[in-house]
């Protein structure tokens, strides 16, 4: 067993058999009630206690149910955060497709606790640089939790370790996609709360519909990640929502298209 993980759970008094978090992860496992995650060098090691800070500060001001704890072993850094009970917003949507719109009122309320909750973040400091399907939990109780804080920004923490670039390109704002075209990899680029409205916005399109947001296209056959860019930046190729609903829904799509506005001074806040 990976030595970081075996401290892990016996700092944590943990009998249980750890298994991956995911079939593609290494270095993250779900064991007992925990999620523990190593790094073997310092400079994995750094973004991991990042996310442990954030966590820590984050429940220090009543905004996430727990915190974050970490352990060594040499240079290596074992994380470990509270299991949290749910399914992201990806599984959610999907299971509600396969079920068709018998489900369809619960998911204009998930989209306005959603906005709520980012709302909270934002007037207390922070952004949480990773907005997607797959960072956002839907409770057993229906409520919403950001999960996954890696990249948080707030400023009672230290900077990030290197310089933000956005988090999944899929749900980056147009303005945030103009930046990644326009400068180079060593460059920070501003996180706004506007952009991550609409990132909020893009992962309920895309979760509901299950296809991408912004683009009809994916890289591959001759598109390049600068080619997915500049149709986020433009709206060039964004498919109409009406064509991409698996069923109507006026609220949830007045909430899209207004949080997904390509000019963030006209984009809605979700509230």
């Amino acid at each position: 067993m990976d030595p970081l993980l075996a401290a892990a759970l016996d700092a944590l008094g943990i009998a249980d058999r750890p298994r991956p978090l995911t079939a593609h992860h290494t270095n993250a496992w779900r064991a007992g009630q925990w999620r523990i995650k190593t790094a073997e060098g310092p400079a994995e090691a750094v973004p991991l206690r990042h996310e442990a800070r954030a966590l820590t500060l984050l429940r220090k001001q009543g905004l996430y149910p727990v915190s974050g704890t970490c352990g060594r072993v040499g240079t290596g850094l074992w994380t470990a955060v509270e299991w949290r009970p749910g399914v992201t917003l990806w599984r959610w949507c999907a299971s509600a497709r396969r079920g068709g719109p018998g489900r369809a009122h619960h998911l204009p309320v998930l989209a306005h606790r959603a906005f709520a909750g980012l709302a909270r973040l934002h007037a207390a400091g922070w952004h949480h640089g990773d907005i997607q399907p797959m960072n956002i939990l839907v409770t057993p109780g229906g409520e919403i939790e950001f999960i996954d804080h890696d990249l948080a920004q707030h400023r009672d923490l230290l900077p990030l370790p290197v310089p933000y670039r956005g988090g999944m390109d899929l749900t980056t704002a147009p303005e945030i996609a103009r930046r990644l075209l326009d400068t180079g990899p060593g460059e920070h680029i501003e996180l706004s709360d506007a952009a991550e409205v609409y990132s909020l916005g893009a992962s309920f399109r895309a979760a509901w519909t299950g296809r991408p947001p912004a683009t009809d296209r994916q890289v591959g056959d001759g598109v390049g990640a600068a080619d997915i860019l500049e149709d986020i930046a433009t709206g060039r190729r964004r498919t109409p929502l009406v064509d991409a609903r698996p069923w109507a829904d006026p609220d949830l799509e007045s909430l899209i298209e207004a949080t997904m506005s390509l000019d963030p001074a006209r984009r809605a806040k979700g509230l």
